[in-house]
């Protein structure tokens, strides 16, 4: 097999223009040297202002070549130098139009400002650095040549190109293959060299400077399924599993004036480390035409670049275990493992990977730190989980099964409930009066039973013990509960008065149907939790939660909806429903639903003067009177049109809204309490809103997956988005396809990679991992996915 020479060629600034010749030296002098306040010449004068970046060419034997384009700036730093007082210059480069990797032109970037001078000192350091809008430093920093970069985890490619590729691997070459333009603003260089001001010419003698790459670059191929087959390529992933450093992200310094010719600028990783910073991804969505990446058909591979910081200290490489995971619209991560010694710091690393394999369980919330809070998370939900034609639904909200929905992403559930039972009162007898019963998931009313909540919380455990049996322990799902109106209702026990207390008297008030609802629920829930199996988590969930913690349970969170509602939660002499030992507190969090956007109708200002409402665990608690650490922002709209909870804009407005403030949240509180929870479910009730498009729950699904979808995959910033329901929450082609429920599935998970989300602090090591036989001149060839 020929080898693959993984090298990047060098950038070079070339300013050697026509007024350098060799006549103007004598033995290496030059006749007429420049003098100390001299300005030093880069270049001459750029002809435009087109802002652009540098280019990545094809690869080709010596590596892969990078260009320079027209209006590219760097920062170029000299210690040595007399003026300006931090010694530091930004400059334009206009490329030779010949040989793109070279300048031509190099000029100041503003041409009224004092450009670098000669010092008094014979021998100047010069130091360069692209982009130069990456240079931060303060001017101590710069006294020391030190520069602060960062780079981002999520690395949105900047367009898409097809076209055929460059490999030395005759298997490869040629082959059409759909390419990711990277952005290069992160495509970090440096350039130094060490110039005697004797041998320069005064008035005309320049400086050469050759850019070489800073960060670790690695350029991955990703050939289509052997069988044929089409596969849709949502996003790749490269993590830091083990090793002694594993940031790849975010923030670094890097000591420039180190380098030289034989040595490379020592990187480090600084800033936040109580972010997931081990993870960079690379979502492969075409904003252009909305979709996904297609793997396959005409194109036979995909090729991706990610940026991470590079790895060595003093030349020495720094030992960790790379992997790098594809994901599939309609399928789990398949992953590959790399040793450190399949990558080279400061180089473009080619890694071939295995052809892409169709399918497989999405286990996505296993492939999370297992570190990061709760609360920071992005979970894919179904509105009315249980509202389909399996159970006699008349508004279909749901074509799927609870099981093929969390097979494909989804954790978070909304079962309305009723509680359905009798009462026991025998009259003149009130002391045996008792209320036996239960709670029951209901479809569309309380008098349309779907199954009992021990059923339904039975079946989700099995699905969590099926993801264990798996080896994938992380997985927790999340359930909703609310009131269904029209359920059984308690009617309080009493007894006849005495002659001194004549008449009837309550020993216990009765109740109405939500009160024993409420009730009821409280007894039932710990039934539930009190049997392991059930994997109900009993601990109680704060803004310090992880994933880890919640790994293979079940998160109950309940609605309520009134403050009467909640009157004998906590009263010793409720109904009798678990035995004499009632408990007066469950393990589930509560949370007041008054509107679709808080306690007042139409109106956001509850909310978004008090960060979401307060989420109490497990006593409810009046929201006007509770101390909850934890909040939840919602938004709920569900019937949308004229005379409904909201117009279509009102919705979208709202959805957008959430969006942002889980965006600002995150910039101006690092407490991570709050809980989102965006409904992008409903229906239309206006004809002009359905405009023939099937139900008006079909017709909403369509327009409002598809907002979640474009401003989902348009943002940038960190945050998390909390619990985002849908309709048609699934893959499927017959059903959540048809509405674009599965883009909007996996966009959402998608997000749990593409930021630095906040985790809790753990000295554990990474975990195990197995490696293959891969190096830097070989090209890092996969035979085979992870098992």
């Amino acid at each position: 097999m020929k080898s693959r020479y993984l090298l990047l060629a060098g950038i070079a600034v070339m300013a050697c223009l026509a007024g350098c010749s060799d006549n103007s030296l004598d033995n290496g002098m030059a006749k007429n040297p420049v003098q100390e306040g001299e300005e030093i010449l880069f270049g001459s004068s750029l002809s435009d202002e087109v802002e652009s970046r540098t280019v990545y060419g094809d690869r080709d034997e010596n590596g892969v070549a990078v260009h320079w384009v027209d209006g590219d700036e760097i920062a170029i730093f000299c210690k040595e130098t007399s003026q300006p007082a931090n010694h530091l210059v930004n400059y334009k480069i206009k490329p030779n139009a010949g040989d793109p990797s070279k300048a031509s032109e190099v000029m100041k970037v503003d041409p009224n400002a004092a450009g670098l001078q000669w010092g008094k000192d014979e021998l100047h350091h010069f130091y360069a650095f692209y982009p130069a809008s990456a240079v931060h430093g303060a001017e101590s920093d710069d006294q020391q040549g030190t520069i602060t970069a960062s780079i981002p985890v999520n690395q949105q490619p900047a367009g898409w190109r097809t076209g055929p590729i460059v490999s030395q691997d005759e298997s490869v070459n040629g082959h059409t293959t759909t390419f990711a333009l990277p952005n290069m603003d992160y495509a970090y260089m440096y350039a130094s060299n060490a110039v005697d001001r004797n041998t320069v010419e005064s008035g005309s003698g320049t400086i050469w400077l050759q850019f070489h790459n800073l960060v670790t670059v690695l350029d991955i191929t990703i050939p289509a399924p052997k069988d044929g087959s089409d596969v849709i390529v949502t996003d790749v992933t490269v993590r830091a599993v083990d090793g002694s450093n594993t940031v790849l992200t975010g923030d670094f310094n890097c000591y420039i004036r180190g380098a030289g010719e034989t040595t490379t600028p020592a990187c480090e990783p600084v800033g936040d480390m109580g972010q997931v910073r081990n993870v960079v991804n690379i979502p492969c969505f075409d904003q252009k035409t909305g979709k996904f990446i297609t793997l396959g058909d005409d194109e036979d591979f995909l090729n991706v670049k990610a940026y991470i910081i590079p790895d060595n200290v003093n030349d020495a490489i720094q030992p960790r275990t790379l992997q790098i995971s594809v994901s599939t619209l309609n399928g789990g991560e398949k992953k590959r493992t790399l040793h450190q010694a399949s990558i080279v710091p400061h180089k473009v690393n080619r890694v071939l990977l295995p052809a892409v394999v169709p399918g497989g369980t999405n286990y996505w919330m296993s492939d999370l730190d297992p570190n990061i809070y709760v609360s920071e998370l992005s979970i894919p939900g179904s509105k009315f989980s249980v509202l389909s034609s399996a159970y006699n639904a008349f508004n279909i909200y749901q074509n799927a099964t609870i099981e093929q929905q969390f097979q494909d992403g989804i954790r978070a559930f909304i079962f309305q409930t009723s509680a359905k039972g009798s009462n026991t009162d025998v009259g003149l007898t009130p002391s045996k009066n008792t209320f036996s019963g239960d709670i029951k998931v209901v479809s569309e009313g309380a008098d349309k039973e779907v199954m009992s909540l021990e059923d339904a919380v039975k079946e989700i455990a099995s699905y969590l013990d099926k993801c264990e049996q798996a080896q994938k322990m992380n997985e927790f799902a999340f359930l909703m509960l609310t009131y269904a109106t029209g359920g059984s209702s308690d009617n309080g026990t009493g007894y006849w008065g005495g002659l001194g207390n004549p008449g009837w008297h309550w020993d216990r008030e009765p109740r109405n149907a939500e009160q024993t609802w409420i009730n009821l629920l409280r007894d039932k829930v710990n039934e539930l939790a009190a049997e392991p199996k059930n994997r109900i988590y009993t601990g109680e969930i704060t803004p310090n939660t992880t994933i880890e913690d919640l790994g293979g349970h079940i998160i109950i969170k309940v609605n309520y909806n009134s403050e009467k509602m909640l009157n004998y939660y906590t009263d010793p002499k409720s109904f009798v429903y678990n035995g004499p030992d009632v408990k007066t507190s469950a393990p589930m969090m509560f949370t007041y639903w008054g509107f679709a956007t808080g306690p007042v109708k139409g109106e956001w200002t509850y909310q978004d003067e008090n960060g979401g409402m307060p989420m109490d665990w497990g006593v409810p608690v009046w929201y006007a009177n509770s101390t909850a650490q934890l909040k939840w922002y919602y938004q709920e709209v569900t019937s949308v049109g004229t005379d409904q909870e909201a117009t279509k804009q009102q919705k979208e407005d709202g959805i957008k809204h959430l969006f942002q403030e889980s965006v600002d949240l995150y910039k101006n509180d690092n407490s991570h309490k709050t809980w989102f929870m965006n409904d992008l479910g409903g229906y239309y009730s206006d004809n002009g809103n359905i405009n023939g498009r099937g139900t008006g729950i079909e017709a909403l699904a369509i327009d409002m997956n598809n907002l979640g979808v474009q401003e989902l995959q348009k943002r940038t910033e960190n945050a998390g988005l909390g619990l985002i329901f849908m309709n048609f929450a699934d893959k499927q082609t017959t059903s959540g396809a048809k509405y674009k429920s599965d883009y909007l599935i996996q966009t959402i998970i998608m997000n749990n990679r593409k930021f630095q989300l906040r985790k809790k602090a753990s000295s554990e090591g990474g975990e195990g991992t197995k490696s293959y036989d891969a190096s830097y001149n070989n090209g890092g060839n996969a035979i085979g996915w992870d098992k």
